[in-house]
């Protein structure tokens, strides 16, 4: 019986792409031809034993990360191969061109060459393993937890970076490409990440994917320590359709939940007595700024929670999406929240700046991260 090893050629690919890597280059550091490696990477050919050795030597990584069979297998093994800050995706194709990877590489390095310089503490204040359970529900108490860690449980907080910031996050806002809304980069030898948000994108889009990055960490955190992937369907409570409860889908209910905690969203609408029939685009548009998500997440979180009746959502999803069309998914009513981006990186800056050890690295820094134009406030 013929054996199918396709997934290998496809993880050499991915581990090849991930870097920035042509082909030629991937055969000059691993000393192969490069039309046997092209044959490997379309399943032509097997690699051979030598092969395998020399690609997880040039890739940095253990062999079983090349025989692993499903893309989340190989993620979790790189997840354990990797010491230094590493880059979390939850697309089985990598968007990230290298001038990108670039950015991510001078901007780590910077902020924990400044964190040294200025003796700060590098890891977070929170855990980054917490146990969940692989559903809705789940997520849901995992955000509940994460809140509770950082101190605020059901409040409605002002500004997510300090938060973030304050947990001991890296938090990193600045210019990217059209497509891309963030990344995250584990530090596992600090236990803490770096998060990297498009400073082009509004407000609300920020804040649900700053938190999305940190539920997606959490996420493989906990599969690491349980060994096991997080894919498993099941029953939709709206359409009874059976889905594939998969890594961004349970990031994605994270964010909105770690953002609009049940409690919180039904001690609001009760302490203005807004009942189910009384929602209207301008009300909804006013209390969502509250909670500094987007009109459609907040709607959809309302409806979840049984506190709109059903006979107005479509109405004013319509009426959204409507606007969403025209702007581009500008927010309605423009954007109310207020942001303090960078803040703990440029307050590093200027710390540094003012010690003679290490004054002039700081000011180095400081060219680098404005040549990738890091957003200063």
């Amino acid at each position: 019986m013929k054996i199918n090893l396709g997934f290998i050629g496809k993880n050499i690919r991915y581990l090849r792409r991930e870097r920035g890597w042509t082909l030629s280059m991937l055969a000059a550091k691993t000393g192969m031809s490069e039309i046997p490696l092209g044959r490997i990477e379309r399943s032509v050919n097997a690699p051979s034993a030598s092969a395998i050795y020399s690609l997880s030597k040039a890739f940095n990584v253990s062999v079983n990360t090349i025989f692993a069979e499903k893309h989340e297998s190989l993620r979790l093994h790189r997840f354990e191969d990797e010491k230094k800050p590493f880059l979390i995706a939850t697309e089985t194709e990598d968007p990230f061109t290298p001038k990108l990877k670039s950015m991510a590489k001078d901007i780590i390095d910077g902020f924990q060459a400044l964190e040294d310089i200025c003796a700060a503490q590098k890891h977070a204040k929170i855990p980054l393993f917490i146990p969940f359970e692989a559903d809705y529900q789940g997520m849901e108490k995992l955000s509940l937890n994460v809140r509770r860690y950082m101190g605020i449980e059901h409040g409605i907080v002002f500004d997510y970076f300090e938060l973030f910031e304050s947990q001991g996050f890296r938090v990193v806002a600045v210019p990217m490409p059209k497509g891309i809304d963030s990344f995250c980069y584990y530090d596992p030898s600090n236990q803490n990440a770096f998060f990297f948000l498009n400073s082009k994108k509004n407000p609300e889009r920020q804040l649900f994917h700053l938190t999305y990055e940190l539920g997606s960490l959490l996420i493989m955190t906990a599969a690491i320590q349980k060994k096991e992937i997080l894919e498993k369907h099941i029953d939709d409570q709206k359409t009874s359709d059976k889905k594939p409860f998969t890594h961004h889908r349970a990031a994605r209910r994270f964010a909105a939940t770690f953002l609009m905690p049940s409690d919180a969203v039904i001690d609001t609408v009760k302490q203005l007595g807004i009942r189910q029939k009384q929602w209207s685009y301008n009300l909804l548009l006013r209390i969502k700024h509250r909670f500094g998500v987007s009109t459609e997440a907040f709607l959809y979180r309302l409806d979840e929670l049984n506190l709109i009746d059903s006979s107005l959502v479509e109405p004013l999803k319509t009426k959204i999406h409507k606007h969403y069309g025209k702007t581009d998914f500008g927010e309605p009513d423009l954007s109310r929240r207020l942001l303090t981006p960078n803040g703990r990186l440029w307050d590093l800056v200027l710390t540094g700046k003012e010690l003679k050890e290490g004054h002039e690295e700081v000011v180095e820094i400081e060219k680098i991260l404005e040549k990738w134009k890091v957003v200063k406030k």
